[in-house]
């Protein structure tokens, strides 16, 4: 059951594109002539009609390109400031496209070839240009179309040059700024400068300045360990003294003051028992006198060497928290002053720097034409064997689809076949044609 329905379908579909087929026999003389002038109408308008396009290339080499734009970044490092100010700017590779069709570009082009004679606007004249950088490389093509081969050469030629000043004209403009400020700021830096070198020729001529407080504060350092040494020495004197004193007494204590020893009595006639002052005793006695005597010295010598320690402590004090205090102020000073002059140094550097590269900078430093445009030959519009050949094809597709058309709305019936196809019926007999100028 399957393969007969199988063959029925195959069957009906054999019927369908035999009819499609008779469909495209019965309406051949359409289609020619549908295809014919298609094709006759695109070489008419291809050959004398459309005018010729031609295209001039000319090739920008560009030496100096950024990968990407520049970001400005948070740095307070002044040279870092004063360097974005002062160089050249680097642009990216698709910022020089978008410049070779501005507007200004367009109207120097103009304006050198002396366009406007031929009714050239600048929005007429960049319709003709356009600009692409190759890929992976820095090269900017630039392709001029113009009907006028010469032309568009002319005007490839002239704005790749145009494009060169341009760009070397924005550079001294840029440059012309920067010195300018480098300058402006210079001035200004070295009024600072001078103002704050006043300032410290002020502070140092001030009485009572570093230099003497830290001469004095020296002096008095020195007192202090000079007193200082003395007073270690007294108190160890007075150590000294002191032991010894205890030591006399010691000794004074168990010696005693008398001594007995045997007299003769002259009255008597005969020798007596008496005493007498112990030397010993005595001598001793002088000793510890003399010692506490000296103990007192040492004393007095000890509170007064204590005495006039804290005085130069104080003193010392006073000195440090006076120096600091101005020492503090004079680094400040100084700092400012330093830093002056190193802003007013590279500011004068980088104006010198600046000066130079606005005078070496002639275009060429970022921009060289690397291939300059020629006059072509052919046109590269209108395609004529292109044309003809997508007319054919319109052609015959648009007369196809219009015989299937005039098909599908003709309901006549002219053949035999027609009659069976429409009212299902079979046909009996025909009815010949009858030609009247033979029976005339």
């Amino acid at each position: 059951m399957t393969n007969q329905n199988n063959g029925v379908e195959m069957e009906e579909q054999v019927i369908d594109l035999r009819s499609y087929l008779k469909v495209l026999r019965k309406r051949r003389l359409l289609i020619a002539m549908v295809t014919l002038l298609a094709v006759v109408t695109s070489g008419v308008l291809s050959f004398f009609i459309l005018p010729p396009v031609y295209e001039a290339k000319s090739v920008l080499l560009v030496t100096q390109a950024a990968d990407k734009q520049q970001a400005v970044t948070q740095k307070d490092d002044l040279n870092s400031v004063v360097s974005a100010v002062s160089r050249i700017p680097l642009l990216t590779m698709n910022t020089y496209v978008g410049q070779v069709k501005s507007e200004v570009l367009m109207q120097r082009v103009i304006d050198k070839l002396r366009l406007e004679e031929r009714s050239y606007t600048t929005p007429s004249l960049s319709k003709q240009i356009k600009a692409t950088a190759a890929k992976d490389s820095n090269l900017i093509e630039v392709t001029v179309s113009n009907s006028d081969s010469r032309l568009a050469a002319d005007i490839a030629n002239t704005l790749s040059r145009e494009f060169l000043e341009l760009i070397s004209e924005k550079n001294q403009e840029q440059m012309e700024r920067s010195v300018k400020f480098m300058k402006d700021q210079n001035g200004a830096t070295e009024k600072d400068l001078e103002k704050a070198s006043e300032e410290l020729k002020q502070f140092d001529s001030e009485p009572r300045g570093v230099t003497y407080l830290q001469q004095e504060l020296a002096a008095k350092s020195q007192d202090l360990n000079k007193y200082q040494s003395e007073l270690t020495r007294a108190q160890i004197e007075f150590r000294q003294l002191n032991a010894a004193g205890s030591r006399l007494e010691e000794t004074l204590a168990t010696t005693p003051k008398t001594i007995a020893v045997q007299k003769y009595d002259a009255v008597q006639g005969k020798v007596m028992p008496s005493e007498e002052v112990n030397t010993a005793y005595t001598s001793l006695a002088e000793k510890l006198n003399d010692n506490k005597a000296a103990l007192a010295e040492k004393e007095a010598q000890v509170a007064g060497t204590e005495e006039v320690l804290l005085t130069l402590k104080d003193q010392i004090d006073q000195l440090q928290a006076e120096l600091t205090g101005k020492k503090t102020t004079q680094d400040r000073l100084m700092a400012e002053f330093t830093r002056l002059d190193d802003t007013r140094k590279l500011l004068a550097d980088k104006t010198t720097q600046t000066q130079i590269a606005r005078s070496i900078d002639l275009g060429s430093t970022s921009l060289v034409i690397y291939s300059p445009a020629s006059a072509a030959v052919d046109p590269v519009k209108p395609k004529k064997k292109l044309n003809m050949a997508i007319a054919f094809i319109l052609g015959l597709i648009a007369s196809v689809l219009m015989a299937f058309v005039l098909e599908f709305m003709d309901n006549t019936i002219k053949t035999q076949e027609d009659v069976a196809q429409h009212l299902n019926l079979p046909v009996l007999g025909l009815i010949p044609l009858a030609d009247i100028r033979a029976k005339k």
